[in-house]
């Protein structure tokens, strides 16, 4: 279809439109639907959705004006298309990547920690705490996740951020187990 007949299917209420696509209206939006609509604007899967775009993908942020990625260090690819597709080059590790059909995404945890870090948003925490209660992770994950590369840029600032969103996220209801808000 050309882009003119997907517009007009989406005024017919027959798709949604979803990221860089369309969906049909009776289509679930799940995570791998998400990513699959970004799939166009990658080169391949060195490019790694991630920050806001990736909280949006895992279902717990609002959709993105703009699509931002990394690529690992590791993995050059070329200038023009770094800065088209707002990739930063990071340390990223195979387990801090998830492939999600043919689009690479941060994990949850790693989208978190990289949001605590870097995002420049003073109310980032209140998505913060809506990524850990989403995906039930806890202050020892974190922990763990900090204490694995001791010489990240901002750890400081994420810890603080990720404190405040720990303490957001677990003020719900007392006692009431993550998973279950």
């Amino acid at each position: 279809m050309t882009a003119t007949e997907l517009r007009s299917a989406a005024l017919d209420g027959e798709l949604v439109p979803i990221g860089e696509g369309f969906l049909p209206i009776d289509t679930p939006e799940t995570a791998l639907t998400r990513a699959a609509s970004l799939a166009p604007l990658l080169i391949d899967d060195r490019v790694v959705v991630a920050d806001r775009s990736a909280a949006w993908v895992w279902g717990w942020g609002p959709a993105p004006v703009a699509v931002t990625t990394c690529v690992a260090i590791t993995a050059r690819i070329p200038s023009p298309d770094r800065r088209r597709l707002r990739a930063r080059e990071v340390v990223i590790d195979d387990d801090e990547r998830r492939l999600l059909g043919q689009v690479a995404v941060t994990t949850p945890l790693r989208t978190l920690l990289d949001l605590a870090r870097h995002d420049p948003d003073p109310a980032v925490i209140g998505l913060l705490a809506s990524g850990l209660r989403h995906h039930g992770i806890d202050g020892t994950e974190i922990d763990a996740e900090l204490a694995r590369r001791p010489s990240l840029s901002f750890v400081k600032l994420a810890r603080t951020r990720l404190v405040a969103a720990l303490a957001e996220a677990e003020g719900a209801v007392p006692g009431q187990p993550l998973l279950t808000r």
